[in-house]
């Protein structure tokens, strides 16, 4: 595995063996700096976030920084079915991974469906979180949004060949990020596509697209502002795409009002989500991170963090 990737950290939850990828020594319980957590989308693995690591680490040595493979994505297990693939069992199992590493508190940077687990883990274990990225999503989700995951992810499982899997990356995404080269879509391509029996697939188990497939969305969607206002105490950076079709100019609005601590940025030319390594992101997250490093814990550790 190159250095670059992160190194590959397992362990058991929920009767699976996931895993995630590490870049840097893990501090001591409850040490600064706080290490990032980083939380991938739907359909996403830890690899997703390897150039924004080296950013980091570049940028800020002695932080660490972890990255979840979700249930049926990466390097973790599948599911046996579908029902498996939630957010409140992605937050339990991110936990789990937590335990296993000793991080008893952490910066958490989530990106679409990572930012729905960051809501999850504040309402099970809120004094983990010492401080939020999202990664243009939040406690409202906008259909249309949705409607486009749901018409565009997955819908072409395997690929001839790298060439042809970057090409369905930009057909996809393409109209969204005005400002992107290709080359940001072959990074994206190549983080969450893997080579297997000849082809190239995306890396996740396709079944866990099936609850998303089946959802009426025509329907109101459910909000998690009750979650959202766990997280008052905390510093949080909200990052939307200027193009984002998921979060809306509105629902960060109704952030601010509701959170005395929140800084809100719009990256032009990208749409959902936004490429952490792009648009000098690591550095307004660093700056986010050593806030959270000098502020007083609002929270006591959980007693069952152990190494």
């Amino acid at each position: 595995m190159a250095t670059s990737d992160g190194e590959p950290f397992f362990f058991e939850h929920g009767g699976l063996r996931l895993a995630g990828r590490a870049w840097g020594e893990i501090p001591g319980r409850a040490a600064a700096p706080l290490p990032l957590v980083c939380l991938p989308g739907l359909t996403r693995n830890s690899r997703d976030f390897a150039a924004f690591a080296r950013h980091v680490r570049e940028r800020d040595p002695a932080r660490a920084v972890v990255a979840v493979d979700y249930r049926g994505r990466g390097l973790s297990e599948w599911a046996e079915d579908a029902e498996a693939y939630s957010v409140p069992a992605e937050a339990a199992d991110t936990l789990a991974g937590l335990d296993h590493l000793g991080i008893s508190r952490a910066v958490f940077v989530g990106t679409s469906r990572g930012t729905l687990v960051i809501h999850l883990i504040a309402a099970m274990r809120l004094d983990v979180i010492a401080g939020a990225v999202f990664n243009d999503a939040g406690p409202r989700l906008e259909t249309a949004g949705l409607k486009l995951i749901r018409d565009t992810v997955g819908v072409t499982e395997s690929f001839a060949d790298w060439e042809s899997a970057v090409d369905a990356v930009v057909a996809a995404n393409a109209a969204g990020f005005p400002a992107s080269p290709r080359a940001d879509f072959e990074r994206m391509a190549r983080a969450g596509f893997v080579a297997r029996d000849g082809r190239i697939h995306g890396d996740y188990d396709p079944a866990l697209l099936l609850p998303l497939r089946t959802m009426d969305l025509d329907q109101p969607l459910p909000e998690l502002w009750e979650a959202f206002d766990l997280l008052k105490a905390v510093p949080l950076l909200v990052i939307r795409g200027g193009h984002s079709a998921l979060f809306s100019v509105e629902t960060v609005a109704e952030m601010k009002t509701r959170h005395p601590n929140l800084a809100a940025i719009e990256i032009a030319g990208q749409g959902h989500a936004p490429f952490l390594e792009t648009a000098d992101l690591p550095e307004r997250i660093l700056h986010l991170a050593r806030e959270a490093d000098r502020a007083v814990p609002a929270h006591p550790p959980h007693p069952e963090v152990r190494r």
